[in-house]
């Protein structure tokens, strides 16, 4: 009989143990490896069986509509709108599900950034499609293309809106692109390579009297850097007050809008968001602004980071505005971009003025109500605005 001690038993016992365990595991994943199976965590396992659960039904339909459908189908264009859908079922006309070619666009909207001729032109009491000005350095521009000129054809083709005939100036950078057009009279055709384009967003000028004049048409990457420049001008100059002018601004990057803000009003709340979980966050100017005094231009169609600005001016007491209410858009949109090159636009917040109040689908009232009528034949509007500013450089001044 063979005596051992107890330790040594217990010792060779567990070394026995553990040698099953190890062959026992070999051998399982020797058999794994026959049958091609592949192991994974747990929670990997829940994981799994939680996306099957929910998107189970959704890929076997897919599946059967590409095995049993009478024609051929295109799994991308299912997925694409399968994400549109998704995004759509929210109800909310600001958010949007983008593929590759609608976030490229975007981006470059919200870059001011575009590949075309680099022209601005609009439609006329007689339908005619007038340049109201060339991009400077731009294509158009250094082919002589001068702000007046009326377009008559595109690549030899009319168009009865401005937005198809923007559409056919738009292509690839490094296109050529043949414009028929009008000027004093003559026919000139000029040939013209699209490139890319950086847009002003800020164009200024002076008025009689020694007043200024800013317009902003969007709030885009650069647009707070061209209003700085524009600004030190006017003071440079000395100017009594300015007009700026925010009518037809649809909005954009919200960040600008507060920073041209912080430019024209002393130290104080300009505006603040709101998440779902109502958690707040305030943006506020410095003690640093201009002094040149000042008047805003609205209308209905001035949304978004147009309104941000509107409501921060007002409730600052920065300058009056003259026009009419504003269009009512207070909610941000969030850009989220995917590795495969599409993105998501989805709103993520809303925005409320400075004393709290709502703007979204209400809008921001104007000091002085005044309407103006497409069949116009005078800015009355600007009448008006250059009528407050001069009474209120007047009141100043006598102070």
């Amino acid at each position: 009989m063979i005596k051992m001690k107890k330790r040594a038993f217990v010792t060779l016992l567990i070394g026995v143990i553990l040698a099953s365990l190890l062959a026992g595991a070999a051998g399982f994943f020797l058999w794994a490896d026959v049958k091609d199976l592949k192991l994974m965590k747990a929670e990997n396992f829940d994981t799994m069986q939680e996306i099957t659960q929910r998107y189970g039904k959704l890929y076997t339909l897919q599946n059967t509509i590409n095995e049993k459908f009478l024609w051929s189908t295109d799994e991308d264009a299912q997925m694409d709108a399968m994400y549109s859908a998704l995004v759509e079922s929210l109800g909310d006309e600001y958010s949007a599900y983008m593929n590759e070619d609608d976030y490229q666009s975007w981006n470059q909207y919200v870059e001011g950034i575009f590949y075309g001729v680099g022209i601005v032109f609009s439609e006329n009491e007689d339908g005619e499609l007038v340049i109201s000005s060339v991009v400077k350095d731009g294509p158009a521009d250094l082919e002589g293309v001068k702000a007046g000129d009326v377009i008559l054809k595109v690549d030899g083709k009319s168009f009865r809106t401005s937005d198809e005939c923007a559409e056919a100036l738009r292509g690839d950078q490094g296109t050529r692109v043949k414009m028929t057009l009008e000027r004093d009279g003559k026919e000139k055709n000029v040939s013209i390579v699209r490139g890319e384009v950086e847009e002003n967003s800020v164009y200024a000028g002076t008025l009689d009297g020694g007043y200024g004049y800013i317009r902003i048409t969007a709030f885009e990457k650069n647009t707070a850097e061209q209003f700085r420049t524009e600004l030190a001008a006017l003071e440079n100059k000395n100017a009594k007050g300015m007009i700026i002018d925010l009518r037809d601004n649809p909005g954009g990057i919200v960040d600008q809008s507060i920073e041209i803000a912080d430019m024209l009003l002393p130290e104080c709340t300009i505006i603040h968001t709101e998440d779902r979980q109502g958690e707040k966050e305030y943006y506020n100017s410095d003690g640093n602004c201009t002094r040149i005094p000042y008047v805003l231009l609205v209308n209905e169609n001035s949304a978004s980071a147009a309104e941000i600005l509107a409501a921060a001016v007002k409730e600052n007491d920065g300058g009056k505005l003259i026009g009419t209410e504003t269009f009512g858009k207070g909610i941000i949109q969030s850009s989220i971009d995917f590795k495969d090159g599409t993105g998501l636009r989805l709103t993520t917040m809303q925005y409320l003025s400075p004393k709290g109040n709502k703007i979204h689908k209400t809008g921001v009232k104007a000091d002085y109500q005044v309407e103006l009528s497409a069949e116009a034949k005078s800015d009355k509007q600007m009448k008006k605005a250059l009528e407050v500013l001069k009474k209120e450089t007047k009141t100043a001044s006598e102070k």
